[in-house]
Parts: C-alpha cells; sequence; structure tokens
C-alpha cells in the first residue's frame, strides 16, 4: 500500500525545472584510471543530482527506509535522467538481528522475497554475484548462523578481483574485508594435503574442493568442466567409500563428504582406496580475529576510511545497483539499490557515483554487491506480517532468483496496538508520462474525486496488530475546506490545498497528508493502448489525470466510467487500484471510453496478432559484425530455418571474461514499422549456453535492452523478445547478440539466425 512517511519531501515540477538547469550543467564525473584509488581532494561528495521526492517509513525499530527519486546528469556520462532509489538505515544496536539468506542448498537459487517470508524476515536484499550460467551458487563466502556453508575464493577466473566480505559478528558489529579460508586433508599414513576449497562451484589448477550436503544435487563435475585429469572421493563416516575418476550429480548423505580433485590435486588423491581413512580440518579468519555470525561477499569495494573510491570507466555504466556501508564504528548499517534499465523510470547508476552516494549516506565503508537484474529490494510496511517487493527490478521475467540475501530479522512483538500506519488502500506502479511521478503520487487528489484510506494498526515493533473485537478506528480531516472524510476513510476532495486525515482509536493515532490539486484538466490511461494476444486473455490499465498546471495524480476506479462493447471485452476493477481487461472477441481492435470529473479519453484494445517480417537474411550485405572480447565473421549460409540463413562464425577462446558476438545493421538503425509487442528469431545453436539480449530504440532515442532467457539447447529454436508495455513506438532495431558468461567455456562455434520478425497486436 501506498503509506504516509516520517518525512515526504516534493519539489513541484514547475519549480524543478531551473534548479534541473543547473544540474544539467554540472561536471560529469568520468573516471579512467585502471585501479579503485581515493577520490582526489576537490572530489565531488554528492551524486551531483537533484531530489525530486523523498517519502520515509518505519521498518522496525532503529531500521527506516526512504524511496527518494532524482533527476540530473549521470556521474559519469553526464546525460541526465531519472534515478530511483531505496536507502535503508539500520541501527545495529536497536535489537535488530542480522542474518543470512539462501535456499537450503549451496548451488540453488530463489526469488529474494520467497526466502525472506519464508524466514520471517522484516527485510532484506540481494548479495553475492553468483555462477548464472550454471550451478547457481555463490562466488563468494557463505556463513550463516556461525557456520561455514561454503569459502571464500580469492582471485577467481570467474571474476579477476578479490571477493571482499561484509560480515557481522555475534554482538552484531558489522564490517568489510577479507575472510581467508584454511583447510587441511589428512590421508592414510598421516600424510596432508591443503583444502583449497568448500562447496564452490570453481576449482582452481592443482586444487581440491570439498562437497558436504549442504551443497546440493548440481554435478560436482561443474567446477573442473574442460578439465582432463579429474578424480572424486567419497567419505563416508571417515572412510573411503568411493572412488570415481569423473566427479558426478547428486544429492551427498548427512555423514559423507565428497572430495574433487583436478590435476596435482587428483593426483594427490589418486591412492585413495576404499576403506581408507580420511579426515579433514579447515575453518576461517576475519578481520580482527572477528567471531563471524553471518557473512557473505561482494565483489568492488566502493568506500574506504569515509573516502569514495574511483573505479575503472567499465564499472560506471548506468546499472541497477545494490551495496551496503557501515559506519566508522560498525553499528550503523546503509543498505542501497538502485533501479536501472528502465530509461523512463530509473536509468541506473556507475559505481563512483554509487560510492559518493554511500558516503553521503555516512558510510565509512562500503562495498558493491551483485546488481543488474539482481538487484532486489524487499521489505515490510509498518503492521503488516510479511515482507513485499520494494523496487522494480530490471528483468523483464521479473524477479530474478538469487541464491543469498542480507536480512534483517525480529522477535516477534506484543501484539497491542501503538500506532497506525495511515495510507491510500491501492498502490500503483509508475508510468511514463509528462509527471514522472503521476501515477503512484497517490496522496493527491483533484476536487470532486475521492481517494479510499486505510489504517493498520501496528505493535512496538512495527509488527502487525489487532484492536479489541470489532472496533475500528474514528477517521478525521484537519481542514474540511479542503476536503471531508467518512466513517469507512474515504476521502472526497473539496478545494485545492493541503490538509491532515487521522485516523484514531483511543490512544493510538496515525495520520496522512493529502494535497488537493486543481480541477481536473486530462485524463490518460497507462498504458495508452492495450494488446491481447487472443481471446481470453488479460491486461490491466490505470487512469491518471492532472490538472491545467501539469500537476497529475491517480484517479480511483470508483471515480472512474467505463464505456465499452461488453460482448468483445469485460472490464474489472481489480482491486489494486487499476482495471482488467478480458479479451472476448478474437480479433479486433476495441475502444474503451474513460470518463471522469467531466473529463473523457480513449483507451484502444488491440485483440490477436500478426506477424511481419523484419528481416529474412537472404542476404546479409546489409548486416555488420558485432563482437566482445572475440573474434569472427558474418557470412551467408543456404543452412538457414527457411532458405539463406546468416552465420555467426566466432572464437570465445581469447578471453576468460565476457564475451559476445552480434549483428547491427549497415544503417547503424533499422526502423520496425507498427507498434511491436515482441520480435521472435530462429536460432541455431550448438549446446553451448548462450545468453541472447536484442535492443531497440524507442521514439524518445531511448535505449532498451530486451533479455529473454539463455539458448542451451542445440538445434533450430525460435526465441521471442517480449517488449514492455511502456515503450515508445516507433521503434528501431539496433543489434542481436549472445554472450558467453562462464569464465572457463573456452571455444570455436557457429550461430545461425534466420527469419526475424515482429509480432503486432490485431489482426493483419
Amino acid at each position: 500500500m501506498s503509506r504516509h512517511g516520517l518525512m515526504r519531501w516534493k519539489v513541484p515540477f514547475a519549480l524543478l525545472s531551473a534548479a534541473l538547469a543547473l544540474v544539467l550543467t554540472g561536471p560529469a564525473y568520468a573516471q579512467t584510471e585502471p585501479l579503485a584509488v581515493p577520490a582526489t581532494a576537490g572530489s565531488p561528495q554528492t551524486t551531483g543530482r537533484t531530489e525530486t521526492y523523498r517519502e520515509t517509513r518505519p521498518v522496525a525499530p532503529g531500521v527506516e527506509l526512504s524511496t527518494v527519486e532524482m533527476y540530473g546528469p549521470d556521474g559519469a556520462t553526464g546525460e541526465p535522467g531519472w534515478l530511483q532509489t531505496y536507502q535503508m538505515s539500520v541501527d545495529l544496536t536497536s535489537g535488530v538481528q542480522i542474518g543470512r539468506l539462501f535456499p537450503g542448498q549451496v548451488a540453488a537459487r530463489r526469488p529474494l522475497l520467497d526466502m525472506a517470508r519464508d524466514a520471517g524476515a522484516v527485510a532484506a536484499v540481494n548479495s553475492d554475484y553468483f555462477d548464472i550460467s550454471g550451478s547457481g551458487a555463490p562466488w563468494g563466502v557463505g556463513i550463516q548462523d556461525g557456520e561455514l556453508l561454503q569459502s571464500p575464493l580469492p582471485n577467481t577466473k570467474a571474476t579477476q578481483t578479490d571477493q571482499t566480505a561484509v560480515m557481522f559478528s555475534e554482538d552484531q558489529v558489522g564490517a568489510i574485508g577479507e575472510i581467508v579460508f584454511e583447510g587441511t586433508i589428512e590421508l592414510p599414513g598421516g600424510r596432508t594435503v591443503p583444502l583449497d576449497a568448500l562447496n564452490k562451484a570453481e576449482l582452481l589448477d592443482n586444487q581440491i574442493g570439498m562437497f558436504t550436503p549442504v551443497w546440493g544435487t548440481y554435478c560436482r563435475c561443474h567446477p573442473v568442466r574442460g578439465v582432463e585429469r579429474t578424480i572424486e572421493v567419497v567419505v563416508r563416516d571417515g572412510v573411503v567409500a568411493e572412488v570415481a575418476g569423473v566427479p558426478r550429480e547428486g544429492a551427498i548423505a548427512e555423514d559423507t563428504f565428497v572430495l574433487v580433485g583436478r590435476e596435482a590435486g587428483a593426483e594427490a588423491l589418486s591412492s585413495l582406496r576404499p576403506g581408507d581413512p580420511v579426515s579433514v580440518d579447515y575453518d576461517v579468519r576475519a578481520p580482527g580475529d572477528m567471531k563471524v555470525e553471518a557473512a557473505m561477499s561482494g565483489r568492488q569495494l566502493l568506500v574506504a576510511d569515509g573516502e569514495p573510491l574511483e573505479l575503472p570507466a567499465g564499472n560506471n555504466t548506468p546499472e541497477p545497483r545494490t551495496a551496503v556501508g557501515f559506519s566508522a564504528d560498525g553499528t550503523k548499517m546503509w543498505l542501497v539499490a538502485v533501479d536501472g534499465r528502465q530509461p523512463e523510470f530509473s536509468r541506473g547508476i556507475g559505481l563512483n557515483e554509487l560510492a559518493r552516494m554511500m558516503v553521503d549516506l555516512g558510510a565509512h565503508s562500503a562495498l558493491n554487491f551483485d546488481g543488474g537484474g539482481s538487484t532486489t529490494l524487499v521489505a515490510r510496511d509498518p503492521g503488516e506480517e510479511d515482507a513485499e517487493l520494494v523496487n522494480r527490478p530490471s528483468d523483464p521475467a521479473g524477479t530474478r532468483p538469487v541464491p543469498t540475501g542480507l536480512a534483517m530479522f525480529l522477535p516477534e512483538g506484543s501484539g497491542r496496538a501503538t500506532g497506525f500506519w495511515v495510507g491510500t488502500a491501492t498502490e500503483r506502479d509508475r508510468f511514463p508520462g509528462p509527471d514522472p511521478a503521476a501515477s503512484w503520487r497517490t496522496e493527491r487528489v483533484f476536487p470532486g474525486l475521492t481517494r479510499a484510506l486505510s489504517a493498520d494498526a501496528f505493535d512496538e515493533t512495527y509488527g502487525p496488530a489487532d484492536l479489541p473485537g470489532k472496533a475500528r478506528p474514528r477517521w478525521r480531516v484537519a481542514d474540511d475546506r479542503i476536503g471531508r472524510v467518512d466513517r469507512d476513510g474515504v476521502f472526497r476532495a473539496r478545494s485545492p490545498g493541503e490538509t491532515t486525515v487521522t485516523a484514531k482509536w483511543g490512544k493510538v493515532t496515525g495520520d496522512i497528508e493529502l494535497t488537493v490539486l486543481g480541477e481536473l484538466a486530462k485524463l490518460e490511461t497507462g498504458p495508452g493502448r492495450l494488446n491481447l494476444l487472443e481471446k481470453g486473455a488479460k491486461g490491466t490499465f490505470e487512469v491518471n489525470g492532472s490538472d491545467s498546471a501539469g500537476y497529475a495524480a491517480p484517479i480511483d476506479p470508483a471515480d472512474v466510467t467505463l464505456t465499452y462493447d461488453d460482448a468483445a471485452l469485460d472490464v474489472t476493477a481489480d482491486g489494486a487500484g487499476a482495471f482488467t481487461v478480458t479479451a472476448r472477441a478474437d480479433d479486433g481492435e476495441h475502444v474503451v471510453t474513460v470518463s471522469a470529473g467531466g473529463v473523457t479519453t480513449e483507451l484502444v484494445v488491440g485483440i490477436g496478432t500478426s506477424q511481419g517480417m523484419v528481416e529474412n537474411f537472404d542476404e546479409t550485405w546489409n548486416w555488420r559484425f558485432w563482437s566482445l572480447r572475440a573474434t569472427g565473421t558474418v557470412s551467408s549460409t543456404p543452412d538457414g530455418h527457411d532458405g539463406n540463413g546468416l552465420k555467426l562464425d566466432y572464437d570465445f577462446t581469447q578471453s576468460t571474461e565476457t564475451r559476445g558476438v552480434g549483428i547491427w545493421p549497415v544503417s547503424n538503425l533499422l526502423p520496425v514499422s507498427g507498434e511491436p509487442t515482441a520480435f521472435k528469431l530462429w536460432v541455431k545453436a550448438e549446446g553451448h549456453v548462450h545468453r541472447t539480449r536484442l535492443e531497440v530504440v524507442d521514439r524518445n532515442g531511448t535505449l532498451h535492452t530486451i533479455e529473454p532467457a539463455f539458448i542451451t539447447e542445440p538445434g533450430w529454436q525460435q526465441v521471442t523478445y517480449d517488449l514492455p508495455d511502456t515503450m515508445a513506438y516507433p521503434v528501431s532495431l539496433r543489434r542481436i547478440f549472445f554472450n558467453e558468461l562462464d569464465p572457463d567455456a573456452r571455444y570455436v562455434g557457429t550461430l545461425v539466425l534466420d527469419e526475424l520478425t515482429a509480432v503486432v497486436a490485431g489482426s493483419p
């Protein structure tokens, strides 16, 4: 629900424009140094953006979450844009307990929200980078409830960077530093060899790793793929039970561990036979000999000794980000999630600017967690039992499953009400428009229209509380010239201005500030058009309005009148502030007339689809080869899906970092007619794991990267690239490309592309 926070600051858009003019002339913070170094004296300690909106709410005693919107130049490119951040401050002395979330197995992933709810966390963010194209296991250290689940692995081939860790002591003091793993294997005759890793998705040359039941079922061959000399030794109750030349998959019994060796590591274990005694001993060392209760890894260090570090240019592209920081004494923590890859909503941020943001918050040290599509922050609202998704993850498919999270827990409260959390009864997502906050500014309302309010009781922990019997709060408005509120908490606006609405029961109170705008002058639907693929398909739309000055707010469904052909469509309020449209007809275009407050607009609903050919690849002269840390060629082949196709020959043996191969038009952009909802492409692959992406540029010049899935199977397969509902048409195709993310996967290969089509809603 949209809630009234401890602090809410708004800059009117008309007044903001002058501030933005100053922002846009500010410096860009480019960085070309090869290593992270402290920022020079006089370097900006702020991001250079103007804050346009802030709302702060409590999550738990000592824990506050701020949603902050900014506008201004990107810290590296200088390009102006919107930025949406979520900043959580945590007093680690307040009684909140910090823990590590994971799915129960190291080699597994789950959505962060599911893990947080199952564990009873009041808030959480994603943490470790992980083996995204394989096991799903985190690259870094894992300590949970004082138990080492997996070792750290510095300077891995996967990252070429130290795996700096964030750790918490038993008394809830936080720190950032290096955790060192030390292990020994004792073989028959008292001979010892090093144990290099515990439950890791990667082993370096000549190493030996140990796998325990918590690893899961994923093949233990994964860390040694491509290696000729390997061995697996199964040890049960301290005695060798099995020896195999190739590591295998499957669960490990509770009284069992498995040793996997490669090269010299395999040779060291080669003399073992069933019945031989084998034991292991391992531990970790943390800075200052901290007894670590929980630990997980990040990657780049952002802040050291209170100074923001500068990282190479490759780290400063605007992306979704997650970060953690601490005060000098480790008793205050800041968690930050930044949305990105959604240009109309939030472009993202580079690491140098993120470092400055962490310093602005007060961090003496800070660390970058996994970002991109992994960036996720969840938290509960006051008075609620379960956490909810707070940010807007960038993956088109929704929330990305991750292997770990940093979470906060509290003892259960008394359940006795100490306050009300008052907010609007429905929550709205933002949609692109002239007012960047048009849709989700539910604290605004137009004269003559209504806003339904809610009041959730919370206890001393901000957890749920009940009122006795059938007790309900009484509602009161501070200035009834601005509006009135009925006994059910429905506010009806009267005249422009601001007022406070209070919910009260005995000594339990809570309030919300509402703003009544000018008279409603314009209506819009979000999106402006709905495309339903077939009969029975569903879609949703919101209704938003603005006054003559351009100030915008959502319209509650109760204030909306709809007119449409009920033989073709069924439209109902969805209970969340929007409408659900269900297609009853097989095809065609249909109009929904939307009216509120004497103002009318129309929504077009297209039913059915048609596909139009964008490129048949019969010829290749109009396409250029693109590569990243790879070489290759583009040519025509008769072995297309239907006739000729485009062949991409490539060499991925020249680097262990992310490599890529693809094509782009000779003309740089290929215009696409109509309003496609998706693109489809036939791809003939060889069974390698490739991330596939397609880039389009919209009417506003904004670049959108569409990432449907990974290609894993050999042979012909049709890939669908679904475009977001908020796309501004027309669009142009910029690039199609494929990435190899696995550092150990080095090979020469071929891809064949054919029949790129555009899916357009409505009958041809």
